[in-house]
């Protein structure tokens, strides 16, 4: 998992626009217009290390695009910013306690930059057993830049307090059509064994 800290559905070539009237995303987000001008000329999986730097430069905080930002009730939830055949460009909003299940993001390349809040992304590798051990977690404050390459696999979460809201811009090319999930591995004890208690229960 290449990560960096730093302060700093459609058809082929019909992009999708943000809801805004007629404005172009380039207008209605003036801040991320490089950007989005880069993504609306590529022909191609976009080059992971060129999002990390162009996320880096887009130094944008929760304001610039706030008008985009609508929040999930269950679960987190995905805004659209622009897309085309080749990337989507999206805010994710979560409140306290959404998370993505935990994901590899095979054949697509994917970055994001943490604009609001502090999130938490979880790391885990495959095991000989078929199960997948998590082995770090790591804190990710505004500004804070993520890329995962193709055989990484994570989750993201908002662990604030409640009423602590996290807010992330998130870059995947080409569109995701189709994501890997895996399960963490669960036990309810030994099979000849009472002694587990779960709380509530």
């Amino acid at each position: 998992m290449a990560s960096i800290a730093s302060k700093a559905g459609q058809g082929a070539g019909d992009e999708k626009v943000a809801a805004g009237g007629c404005q172009s995303p380039q207008e209605r987000f003036p801040k991320l217009a490089k950007l989005i001008d880069y993504l609306l000329s590529l022909k191609g999986r976009a080059d992971l290390k060129t999002l990390d730097r162009m996320l880096i430069e887009a130094n944008i905080t929760r304001a610039d695009i706030e008008c985009i930002c609508q929040f999930g009730t269950k679960a987190y939830r995905r805004n659209t910013i622009a897309n085309s055949e080749h990337f989507e460009l999206l805010a994710l909003t979560w409140r306290s306690g959404h998370c993505t299940p935990i994901h590899d993001h095979a054949g697509v390349s994917c970055a994001f930059r943490v604009v609001h809040g502090t999130g938490t992304e979880i790391r885990f590798v495959s095991t000989p057993s078929g199960m997948i051990c998590p082995v770090g977690a790591t804190p990710m404050e505004p500004g804070y830049i993520c890329s995962a390459e193709e055989s990484d696999i994570h989750q993201v979460a908002n662990m604030q307090a409640p009423g602590e809201d996290l807010v992330t811009l998130h870059i995947y090319s080409p569109r995701i059509k189709k994501m890997k999930t895996y399960s963490f591995c669960t036990s309810e004890g030994a099979e000849n064994c009472e002694a587990y208690h779960t709380p509530g229960v």
